[in-house]
C-alpha cells in the first residue's frame, strides 16, 4: 500500500509541474499574413482595347475593343472566353476560348503575373472562319481586386494571319 501511495504522489507531483509557470509575452503583435494576390477558383471580368494588323491576308489594320471572362481552377491554370471587334475593311468580329497558364510573382506589395495562352474560336466579317491563336501577357494586380493587363496574340484564320496588341482593365472576384 505504501508503494502505491508513493507512486501516486510522484505522478501527481510530475503532473503538477506541467501546469506550473506563467505565459510570457513576446512584446510583438502577431499579424496574419496577407492572402495571396492570385488565388485558386478566381473569376475575372476583362474590358480591353486593341490594335490589330494583318501580316497576311486582306484585312486592314485597325483599332477595336472587347470583353472577356476568365476562370482559374488552380492558381496557375485557367480558361478564358472573350469577344472582340476590330475596325478593319469592315468590322472584324472574333470570339475565342483560351487555355491560360500564369506564373504569379508576389513580393511585398508587388503582384505581377506573366502568362501564356493558346486556343481557338471563330472570326467573321461576312465570311466566317475558324481561328487559332497563341500569345502571352503580363498582369499587374492592384489592391481591392483590380488588375491591369497587356498582352499580344497571333491569330491564324483561314488564309489570314493577324497580330493583336491588347491593353485592358480586370475586375477580380
Amino acid at each position: 500500500m505504501k508503494k502505491i501511495l508513493l507512486s501516486l504522489a510522484a505522478c501527481l507531483g510530475l503532473a503538477a509541474n506541467g501546469f506550473a509557470g506563467h505565459q510570457m509575452a513576446s512584446g510583438k503583435d502577431y499579424k496574419n499574413p496577407a492572402p495571396p494576390c492570385f488565388q485558386d477558383q478566381e473569376l475575372q471580368l476583362d474590358v480591353f482595347g486593341l490594335y490589330g494588323w494583318s501580316t497576311e491576308g486582306s484585312h486592314d489594320d485597325g483599332f477595336g475593343g472587347g470583353l472577356g471572362v476568365n476562370y482559374f481552377f488552380l492558381r496557375n491554370l485557367g480558361i478564358g472566353v472573350d469577344g472582340s471587334v476590330r475596325d478593319a475593311d469592315s468590322a472584324l468580329w472574333t470570339s475565342s476560348l483560351s487555355l491560360i497558364v500564369r506564373f504569379p510573382i508576389e513580393s511585398g506589395n508587388v503582384c505581377i503575373a506573366p502568362y501564356i495562352l493558346a486556343g481557338g474560336g471563330i472570326q467573321t466579317n461576312g465570311t466566317t472562319h475558324g481561328e487559332y491563336h497563341a500569345g502571352g501577357g503580363l498582369e499587374f494586380r492592384l489592391p481591392e481586386g483590380f488588375g491591369v493587363f497587356a498582352e499580344g496574340r497571333y491569330f491564324w484564320a483561314g488564309n489570314d494571319e493577324q497580330v493583336q496588341a491588347r491593353l485592358g482593365f480586370r475586375v477580380v472576384f
